[in-house]
């Protein structure tokens, strides 16, 4: 079977002999749970009216890293921005400025060019621009942008997606990592080893219950809207209302659309990233990680990322540094976990019974320094899989592997 794998603006074609291949993964076709219009007018409404006796509001937005549709929100709240004082900030927990191109992914470009004055964008390195909060039941001190003590109300704008330590993107994490200090993230995110930090878990996931602890202390007026996207990134459901009750009603619609069920592990799983995506380097990682619990022991999974901004945040990269193998990484001191720690070390752990590699618009030796094997083409890269499995060996392939959680039935 020919395959055709998105790369950034163009595309690579992979054959798979049918015998081979299990199937290829999307993401569930779900009609909306709601009519996605109208809850978004309804989201709006209602944000309107928690604004209306606010003369400061502060509206915190995701990054480009996320396909949330913030610009239909936003239009549709402009005279309620107009009538009072307004900033717009940019959660990007560690994650670099936004471009001029990103800006206008975020914002819509005719919303950015009205109000790029009122933009703010968060910076976790700048400490004199963090107030303490306090101290969560983990230890992690919390360490918020002073931005958030400014306005007497804040609207939240956040998407319910997979993430593959956290749970699921969205609520909380608005405020941790999106506007927590360095700090504060990296003692968070340092808990990714521990049981219960994977893809779709909230009950017993330290990371998860840290952040919403974190949460939790903020002092002013939250009104979340939070959006569940469907396959075709298209709204499927709308929660608008209380930070914590909006996300865990769009969890459910999140694993109906992304939660994909198959019936076996593979030898072999090639996963692509689209748009937002492929990005960079730094979030590459999503795609393994979401295929990762249907990998058999010793197989090989195939990243293909056009990684547009080239690496992007590199303290993953560097975290390597010295080490012989990948597994060093996971006895490094408690005191030297610098922050990006947590992504070496969750490759470090699928490492240890897989081989990885990449087809990412990275240099090679960049590949190579976090022991990953680079390759030119998908199909150069499926081929040597296939040759070193062998001829039986078992293939799944996620054109779309951000949107996917291969989940494997009970019993099998």
């Amino acid at each position: 079977m020919r395959i055709e794998l998105p790369y950034g603006d163009t595309a690579q074609l992979l054959d798979v002999p049918d015998r081979n291949l299990i199937a290829v993964l999307y993401p569930n076709d779900q009609s909306p749970v709601q009519d996605p219009e109208a809850e978004l007018d309804r989201a709006a409404s209602a944000a309107a009216d928690f604004a209306a006796d606010a003369g400061r509001v502060l509206v915190l937005v995701n990054d480009y890293t996320r396909p949330t549709p913030n610009s239909e929100i936003l239009e549709r709240l402009e005279t309620v921005f107009a009538s009072r004082e307004t900033r717009f900030m940019v959660c990007l927990g560690t994650h670099r400025k936004p471009a001029e191109d990103d800006n206008r992914q975020i914002f819509g470009p005719g919303f950015f060019e009205r109000h790029q004055t009122q933009v703010l964008f968060h910076d976790c390195m700048d400490n004199d621009s963090l107030v303490r909060y306090g101290e969560t039941s983990f230890s992690t001190e919390v360490w918020f942008s002073r931005e958030l003590g400014w306005p007497d109300k804040i609207i939240a704008i956040n998407s319910v997606e997979p993430h593959y330590f956290a749970g699921f993107t969205g609520g909380r994490k608005t405020f941790l990592p999106g506007v927590a200090g360095a700090d504060t993230i990296r003692q968070n995110h340092n808990m990714v080893t521990r049981d219960g930090s994977a893809v779709f878990s909230l009950q017993g996931n330290p990371v998860h219950e840290d952040m919403t602890e974190a949460a939790a202390m903020l002092d002013k007026p939250v009104f979340s809207i939070q959006v569940v996207l469907d396959r075709d990134k298209r709204p499927y459901s709308v929660y608008s209302g209380d930070l914590f009750q909006t996300f865990d009603s769009g969890t459910s619609d999140c694993r109906a659309v992304h939660a994909v069920r198959v019936e076996s592990k593979a030898d072999v799983i090639v996963s692509a990233l689209p748009r937002p995506y492929d990005v960079n380097f730094y979030q590459a990682q999503r795609a393994v990680e979401f295929a990762r619990s249907v990998l058999k022991p010793s197989g090989v999974h195939i990243t293909v990322s056009a990684c547009r901004k080239g690496v992007g945040d590199d303290d993953f990269i560097q975290v390597f540094s010295g080490c012989q193998t990948a597994a060093d990484v996971l006895g490094c001191m408690e005191e030297d976990r610098r922050l990006g720690w947590h992504k070496s070390a969750r490759l470090a752990q699928i490492l240890s019974d897989a081989d990885l590699y990449a087809v990412v618009g990275v240099e090679d030796e960049i590949v190579k320094r976090i022991f990953i094997q680079p390759f030119p083409t998908v199909q150069e890269a499926f081929d040597t899989a296939l040759r070193r499995i062998g001829d039986h060996a078992r293939v799944y392939v996620i054109p779309d592997a951000g949107a996917v959680v291969p989940v494997l039935q009970p019993g099998k």
